[in-house]
């Protein structure tokens, strides 16, 4: 055997054990409870919009399984608490959230459907923490032909909000203590 087919040989087989090793990764862990803070260093405190102050709680479904599937509840001071969320689904590195409460009405008044989409990505640079990458807010008001009333995303959020509020990647979330 020559030293260049050695070498081919050698790169070859380093090649395939790469390859063979990177589908050998764990996929992201997002179990735990977590609160939404502030800015790129996710500091505790006051200022974000009360959409956004939320405690959000993660559980993984099915724990035995090689990919497991999450289910979260979604608390904000805006809103309340959401019901359970339908499972979530792993896209790659994020994970997305459905929530939808239904609409109240009562002799006090009136509150409509709302639908929340949130999209979750590990956090690089803090251990435990998320980002919050996307976020939708709809209302929906079923007593009239037209049942969208607003819609509000992470962005118009950002727009409201004082700068350093959100980080570069969106709302970072810290684990809850």
């Amino acid at each position: 055997m020559t030293v260049s087919t050695r070498q081919q040989l050698c790169l070859m087989t380093l090649l395939i054990s790469s390859v063979l090793l990177s589908g050998c990764s764990d996929p992201p862990h997002f179990e735990g409870q977590y609160i939404g803070t502030l800015g790129n260093q996710c500091m505790p405190g006051s200022g974000l919009p009360a959409a956004l102050d939320m405690h959000l709680d993660i559980r993984v479904d099915d724990p035995e399984k090689r990919n497991p599937s999450y289910v979260a509840r979604l608390r904000t001071s805006a809103f309340g608490e959401f019901p359970v969320s339908a499972p979530g689904k792993l896209d790659g590195d994020q994970l997305v959230f459905e929530f939808d409460k239904d609409e109240v009405r009562g002799w006090t008044g009136y509150q409509p459907q709302l639908l929340v989409v949130m999209t979750l990505e590990s956090h690089t640079g803090k251990e435990g923490h998320l980002w919050l990458s996307e976020y939708t807010l709809t209302a929906l008001d079923t007593r009239t032909e037209s049942a969208n009333i607003e819609t509000v995303t992470l962005e118009d959020l950002a727009e409201r909000t004082p700068a350093n509020i959100l980080g570069k990647h969106g709302l970072c979330l810290a684990p809850a203590s």
